[in-house]
């Protein structure tokens, strides 16, 4: 159980006001420290909740997203309450089963056609450095730790809209082909033959492959920018040298 002293003061106000107790708040992983639960309800806050809340809400009917329970505004930073959906990370079976990451990696590639037809609402922002002539929903983080499934490998929840913005679908794709194949983090589980499955499957479903050049190196400068602060430059390289490629 987290301590009251290493809940940060904007998620303890946020608790208070949704009639939650902070000491019993965890963090539930990622970067960007927005999500926290106590076991029953989700907890996000951040400065583009109300966009995360925007999507999930286009999103649903069409992907399976966390319901949302109540929202709030805190000196700019935003607050939504989430139910916490069944099911674990789609990354988490397939480092245990590489049956279950192949079963995972066919659905989550699908997640990707079902998202490709929904209209990008108004008021979310544009895919930052792209061209948005064509706005469609992108949730932009799409990673197999941020979908949900059960032990067949079905999604249970699409989870972490915030980086979710309007834009060709094929940038989202093209964010996902960053995720599965440049990001330090995911290269180094290429050694376990479930993490593998999946990935393998994920490309083919979701036809990763077929991904042109413009949107791959626009995928790869977004990924730079994101990840510039978290890793030593030679943990990049990779990411660069795809980029020159094209």
């Amino acid at each position: 159980m987290a301590s009251m002293a290493l809940v940060p003061g904007v998620v303890a106000r946020a608790a208070a006001g949704f009639g939650l107790e902070a000491e019993r708040l965890r963090p539930l992983g990622g970067a960007s420290g927005s999500a926290w639960s106590d076991g029953r309800v989700v907890l996000r806050v951040g400065e583009r909740v109300a966009g995360e809340v925007l999507a999930a809400a286009a999103a649903a009917g069409h992907v399976r997203v966390p319901r949302v329970l109540g929202q709030l505004e805190l000196d700019g930073v935003g607050g939504a309450l989430l139910e916490r959906v069944p099911g674990r990370p789609a990354g988490e079976l397939a480092l245990v089963s590489p049956v279950g990451g192949a079963a995972a990696g066919r659905a989550c590639g699908a997640l990707h056609d079902a998202l490709a037809g929904v209209p990008c609402p108004p008021g979310l922002r544009d895919a930052p450095g792209a061209d948005c002539g064509e706005r469609r929903l992108l949730h932009l983080d799409m990673h197999p730790f941020n979908v949900l499934v059960d032990e067949d490998g079905e999604p249970t929840g699409v989870i972490d809209w915030a980086n979710a913005a309007g834009g060709d679908p094929e940038l989202d794709r093209a964010r996902t082909w960053s995720l599965l194949t440049l990001d330090p983090a995911a290269r180094a589980l290429e050694e376990n033959r479930g993490w593998l499955a999946l990935i393998e499957h994920w490309v083919q479903a979701a036809r990763l492959h077929e991904i042109g050049p413009a949107a791959r190196n626009w995928a790869c400068g977004f990924m730079l920018e994101d990840l510039a602060a978290r890793h030593p430059p030679e943990a990049l390289a990779p990411i660069r040298e795809a980029m020159r490629l094209g």
